[in-house]
């Protein structure tokens, strides 16, 4: 039983390195997110205003974009809505 839960523990380990470094295109970052594949676009190529793109890599026309790197711009981006929202 002991040697069954090392191998779990590994595999564990091993899929969360794999996810880390996940590599997605523009239709899966925006299925990632939630929204359409234009709207992802607009946000890599900065033009939803007071939004930061989303880092990064062009390739020609093909984008590639960490999910770990979605994730890290999503959590900063929570922060300053929160730093920037009335207070009452």
């Amino acid at each position: 039983m002991q040697r069954q839960d090392q191998k779990q523990i590994q595999n564990d380990k091993q899929n969360q390195n794999q996810e880390q470094f996940e590599i997605l295109d523009v239709r899966g970052a925006a299925n990632y997110l939630h929204c359409s594949a234009s709207h992802v676009s607009n946000i890599l190529n900065g033009k939803i205003p007071n939004l930061p793109p989303i880092p990064h890599v062009r390739a020609g026309r093909l984008r590639r974009i960490r999910k770990d790197a979605i994730d890290q711009w999503f959590k900063a981006q929570e922060t300053a809505s929160l730093e920037t929202a009335p207070r009452g």
